[in-house]
């Protein structure tokens, strides 16, 4: 027979045993995509607001920092949309992320040429908790060909937002994450996050 003293350190390091799973399968949730779509919208017409479109969704997900913090790194191949892409893709995590591209009409430069009405697209990644109030979000143009590339690199320095459809971008108050001047660190283009 088992003295009572032993009884009980084994009740105790079966609890802690069953609390230490539980506490560990919650942290190792593998990443599910919900939600993802490839084709991308129509250009909003040149000087018109821009419309952030949902192209993915995930929970138990989070932000590659790593890849955010230093996008040139992070970039080994020539700058094209499909080698860019990677760096805002998500990561295992305890989020819900969101993804979203805007296609519109802009100004290209190439050298002394006069501009060109092209198409750009600028992708907005956000993480959000389970009630839906935003965590981190940046913005980013995927044509953006400058060295170094964190200068189009934009951080949401907003709290306690709740992410909803037809949200404006500015409530998200972007601020440059590298260089610039004082005057230009905020980004100041609007644009409506479309959930549906």
């Amino acid at each position: 027979m088992l003295q009572p003293f032993k009884v009980m350190r084994l009740l105790s390091f079966s609890l802690l045993v069953i609390i230490t799973t539980e506490f560990a399968s919650c942290q190792t949730k593998p990443l599910k995509i919900l939600f993802e779509i490839t084709q991308l919208d129509t250009a909003t017409g040149l000087e018109k607001t821009k419309i952030y479109k949902l192209i993915k969704q995930a929970e138990n997900a989070d932000f590659d920092y790593p890849k955010l913090d230093d996008i040139t790194a992070a970039i080994t191949d020539t700058l094209t949309l499909r080698n860019v892409m990677p760096i805002f893709e998500p990561v295992n995590g305890q989020y819900n992320y969101y993804q979203f591209i805007a296609t519109f009409k802009g100004k290209g430069y190439n050298g002394d040429q006069l501009p060109k009405i092209e198409d750009f697209h600028d992708i907005l990644i956000i993480k959000t908790k389970n009630d839906g109030e935003v965590v981190d979000a940046y913005q980013y143009t995927l044509e953006w060909s400058e060295v170094p590339l964190q200068y189009d690199l934009y951080k949401s320095s907003v709290k306690g937002i709740v992410l909803a459809n037809n949200l404006d971008i500015l409530k998200l108050r972007f601020v440059k994450t590298y260089g610039g001047s004082e005057d230009n660190q905020m980004l100041k283009e609007n644009g409506n996050i479309k959930l549906k």
